[in-house]
């Protein structure tokens, strides 16, 4: 299975082929995780999961034109003929869009089916198909066996721009996650913690957060807002906190290796996104069984419902400081949710998604 993207990412995308490589090995089905990702490649050595580090163009605007493509296309179509033979692969997982179109001319050459995994990437590019790399693209999509699309969202936005003999490819399956032990961080004493997991930038509406976070701290003294992650907008949080005499309650976590140190000392869980397929951080709290506000955008909808969460308005800080509120405030509207994400739980465990999903299917293209 492939995962490429720049050396300093290591999100919902590159996290999922690593835990499909694990959960796969841990039913005895021997995976091969082909990649330049630093951090993924050292999440598989720790398990042992066998790893290939492949030839992938870094450069976003050489990869999009014409002559590199050209000039590149034989090398990178026997890098993955190479490992398909010295891995005796039966099956090819791709999972991002160079390996898409090479891993895929490879397979064809080798007569070994292919399974693309859709991160959110897929809509943009199928609708450039004037373009050498969105005709690549929509070619080689021909040959795949099928598609796996995060969200019944995200393959809605992906059929306005494929023929019908595409779109019966597709199968739609629901991101996951990885339920991992963890020591909870100290929370202060008659605190109510509200935490948020994700890039600091402001496309997963750190600033709505920051605003509403404010407004609910000046309001409520038993307020504590955790913020778990990285991300450039990081410094104009910090003042905007700081410039609220704020930051003793406001608090920037930074990267946590285990986001279940925070979530398991957490009341409730905020994620404000203004554009996600299938996010990863709403399931990991709901798998710590804390009750989810989120904004109704993109495939959240099809996890968080009003039994476990609420939604709200993309780009409305008023509207998510008020459900905020609501549940700090309401001890019965904490408890239903809370009884409602632990139930929803299930529905997000990675590993049964596995085994009862992703396991079928590529039987099924193996068998085809």
């Amino acid at each position: 299975m492939s995962r490429n993207a720049y050396d300093w990412q290591f999100g919902g995308a590159e996290q999922f082929t690593f835990n499909l490589a694990r959960a796969l090995q841990d039913q005895g089905v021997r995976s091969v995780v082909c990649s330049r990702v630093p951090e993924l490649l050292r999440s598989c050595h720790t398990r042992r999961i066998p790893t290939f580090r492949n030839l992938w163009l870094k450069n976003e605007t050489r990869r999009r034109w014409l002559f590199p493509y050209y000039l590149l296309a034989p090398l990178l179509i026997a890098q993955y003929a190479y490992l398909i033979m010295r891995y005796r692969v039966d099956v090819l997982v791709l999972g991002s869009r160079d390996d898409q179109i090479f891993g895929t001319m490879a397979a064809r050459l080798c007569r070994r089916p292919v399974i693309w995994i859709d991160h959110a990437d897929m809509k943009g590019i199928t609708a450039h198909r004037l373009r050498f790399l969105g005709r690549s693209y929509y070619s080689t999509m021909r040959h795949a066996n099928r598609i796996v699309a995060v969200s019944e969202s995200e393959r809605q936005k992906i059929f306005a721009h494929v023929p019908k003999d595409v779109q019966s490819k597709f199968v739609v399956i629901n991101n996951g996650a990885v339920r991992r032990d963890a020591q909870p961080l100290t929370r202060p004493k008659n605190s109510f913690v509200i935490t948020f997991v994700g890039r600091i930038e402001a496309d997963k509406g750190i600033f709505d957060l920051t605003e509403a976070a404010i407004s609910i701290c000046k309001n409520h003294s038993q307020a504590i807002f955790w913020l778990v992650g990285k991300g450039i907008a990081e410094d104009e949080v910090q003042q905007r906190i700081k410039a609220a005499k704020l930051d003793d309650r406001i608090i920037l976590l930074g990267h946590l290796d285990n986001v279940y140190e925070a979530l398991d000392a957490s009341d409730l869980f905020v994620y404000p996104s203004h554009h996600d397929a299938s996010p990863l951080a709403p399931a990991e709290a709901l798998l710590a069984g804390v009750p989810v506000i989120a904004t109704n955008i993109g495939g959240i909808p099809e996890v968080i419902d009003d039994s476990c969460g609420i939604l709200v308005e993309q780009g409305n800080p008023h509207q998510l400081a008020s459900a905020i509120a609501k549940v700090m405030t309401n001890q019965a509207v904490l408890r239903s949710l809370q009884t409602g994400a632990q139930r929803k739980s299930q529905a997000v465990d990675f590993d049964a998604i596995v085994g009862d999903r992703y396991l079928p299917l590529l039987m099924e293209a193996i068998n085809d």
